[in-house]
């Protein structure tokens, strides 16, 4: 098993990583929920949730991944940069995070316009 730098790993709930698990650098783990429902106090008090996480064997988990309570890894998936993970995620599945998408635009001719005329900042 091999734990990059800066991992933070929250195990009040339980974890277990299987061997031959690799997990780049800055990958964040809990294994509780804070027990909102049941709170007395808004937005929560110091009730916890323990609900374990479990990473299989041979599991190769990208930088800045974030596992979340109760999180199930099946052996030999593969979580790719900066995904964050809950749930079950089957054997030999490759997860990553949601396709980038476009918003909006800048006027073409306008950026065009600028740029000819050396507008920059």
């Amino acid at each position: 098993m091999s734990i990059g730098k800066n991992a933070y790993f929250n195990c009040t709930g339980g974890v277990e990583i299987g061997e031959h698990t690799i997990m780049s650098r800055d990958v964040v783990i809990y294994s509780y929920d804070h027990n909102f429902q049941e709170s007395t106090l808004l937005p929560f008090d110091d009730g916890v949730i323990e609900r374990p996480v479990v990473i299989g064997k041979y599991v190769w988990i990208g930088m800045r991944v974030t596992i979340a309570p109760g999180t199930e890894i099946g052996d030999g998936a593969i979580i790719g940069i900066g995904c964050v993970v809950s749930g079950h995620v089957p054997p030999n599945a490759i997860v990553v995070s949601a396709k980038t998408r476009i918003v909006g635009a800048r006027d073409d001719e306008k950026t065009k316009y600028l740029a000819a005329n050396g507008d920059f900042i």
